[in-house]
């Protein structure tokens, strides 16, 4: 059976496209086994070229969610949370990161990068971040927001302008990734955290570094005042131990499912 197509406004930003094909799976519109429409059909619905749509589908392969098979087209897997969390959990393990020092980092990181975008930020920037922001309205399930979380902060990395800031980005992303895990498994911490997108959105969009900066800062700096003896764990364990806690708070909809079904 072929996915149908859904109606996604044009998308030609390689991994806002990554975005948007990857929501649709984690969140069941594209159930496992699957087959993909075909790389032609995938171009016409996001007016990109064909190679653009292959380096996408590239990116979901490597990331385990879609499997291509030569002449037969690209498969949606049938994946699984511990697949989805490995390379967060090897990084962290490796290093002995704790929830302290990686929020820190990107304080010091994603602050910078937010005012920079706030100036810099082209037409197609503030597109992106739009649409991906669009995404977080959608229902869907932990993963599934933590990636579109991971898509938003890294469009902003990029929209910085800095092709340094957003290299370091991209280096830490599988640890953002647990953070953010981490964070919207947290009533609490999800509360407080997500309106805060839109308050970073609107002032760059509004060109307000200033205001993006400060926006940035107080979305991160929640982890030090919520996260109480998580803070200084390894952010392995942490991630690992929300997940498996029979109460941890995840909003009708969003639990972690190895087959999501579709909503």
């Amino acid at each position: 059976m072929t996915a149908e197509r859904g109606k996604t406004p044009s998308t030609t930003n390689l991994s806002t496209l990554i975005a948007v094909l990857e929501n649709r799976i984690l969140t069941g519109g594209w159930a496992p086994g699957v087959r993909l429409p075909s790389e032609r059909d995938l171009a016409t619905e996001f007016i990109v070229s064909r190679p653009v749509i292959r380096e996408a589908l590239k990116a979901l392969q490597e990331r385990g969610l879609v499997e291509v098979s030569p002449k037969r087209g690209s498969f949606v897997r049938h994946y699984t949370a511990e697949n989805l969390m490995r390379p967060m959990n090897l990084a962290a393990r490796a290093a002995g990161v704790t929830a302290r020092q990686l929020m820190r980092a990107r304080v010091m990181l994603e602050t910078e990068a937010a005012g920079l975008a706030a100036t810099n930020a082209t037409k197609q920037d503030r597109t992106d971040l739009l649409r991906i922001h669009q995404l977080f309205a959608q229902p869907g399930n932990l993963h599934a927001r933590a990636r579109v979380d991971l898509t938003f902060h890294e469009t902003i990395a990029r929209a910085s302008a800095n092709p340094v800031i957003h290299m370091m980005f991209t280096a830490i992303q599988d640890l953002a990734y647990g953070l953010m895990l981490r964070s919207l498994s947290d009533r609490e911490v999800r509360a407080a955290g997500e309106p805060l997108h839109t308050v970073i959105l609107e002032h760059i969009l509004d060109r307000d570094p200033d205001g993006a900066r400060e926006a940035m800062r107080r979305h991160l700096n929640l982890a030090e005042d919520l996260y109480g003896p998580d803070l200084d764990t390894n952010l392995a364990e942490v991630v690992e131990h929300q997940l498996a806690a029979p109460s941890a708070d995840t909003p009708p909809g969003d639990n972690v499912m190895a087959n999501p079904t579709p909503v």
